[in-house]
């Protein structure tokens, strides 16, 4: 049973990789930095998905609060939401995607390590089987990460801009490599903090998975918990230091 359970969680999480890049990157031209319309319509699809999964659970697990406190859950919450789904149809799809693979290998990082080493809980009435070695782990994979694509794509991106305005107006590698390092560190961080958020609020409202729209994986909110609050962070770390040049 459990060996089917891995193989479900396994095939559906390549699948849900797969769909996400593929329509990220489909019709994108990296050359003006234009997404395509799949590029959109899975962005707003992933943000309707989510607010409703959110809504859903809020109307049928605190229902006996009172009206003011439950408009106050809806608000904050789809605001969450909101904002994460708008800020990524802003970004690059290309930035979008690198984001998406340090938050994804952050958590795997995590795993792994958590899984192999972990012996001192992190937030353990929060979330039990989050440890600080899983945690190290998990920032690993993320810097190591984000220097990769910094390496392979992100440095040759401006070879253009530079024949125009010389190297001068462009950071060395070794500059460039410390902001991608240091974009891995923030993006780690936030992901972790989200992923540690929707936890708390599944145990506020007594359920371990807010969905089971994704087979092994559960809901919108237990698949993207982490990127909510990775987007505005990535954000701010972008425009703070000129990532993108």
């Amino acid at each position: 049973m459990k060996s089917n359970s891995l193989f479900i969680r396994s095939l559906s999480g390549i699948v849900l990789v797969l769909v996400m890049v593929g329509m990220t990157l489909a019709w994108y031209d990296p050359a003006t930095g234009v997404p395509g319309t799949t590029f959109y319509v899975l962005w707003t699809i992933v943000g309707l998905l989510t607010v409703w999964e959110y809504a859903r659970l809020v109307k049928r697990h605190l229902a006996d609060r009172t009206a003011g406190a439950r408009v106050a859950w809806y608000v904050i919450g789809l605001l969450y939401i909101a904002q994460a789904i708008v800020l990524v149809m802003l970004l690059d799809p290309m930035m979008v995607v690198t984001l998406l693979t340090v938050v994804w290998l952050s958590d795997t990082g995590a795993y792994l390590i958590g899984s192999a080493i972990g012996r001192h809980k992190m937030a353990p009435t929060i979330s039990p089987k989050k440890t600080w070695e899983g945690f190290a782990g998990g920032m690993l994979f993320a810097v190591g990460t984000a220097l990769v694509w910094f390496s392979l794509y992100w440095s040759t991106q401006f070879d253009g801009a530079i024949l125009t305005w010389g190297e001068a107006a462009y950071d060395d590698h070794v500059i460039g490599s410390l902001k991608w390092a240091g974009f891995g560190v923030v993006v780690g961080l936030a992901a972790t903090l989200g992923d540690l958020i929707e936890s708390k609020f599944k145990r506020t409202i007594r359920i371990k998975d807010s969905g089971g729209i994704i087979p092994g994986h559960g809901g919108m909110l237990d698949r993207f918990d982490a990127l909510l609050l990775a987007v505005p962070v990535a954000w701010g770390y972008i425009l703070l230091t000129g990532l993108l040049g």
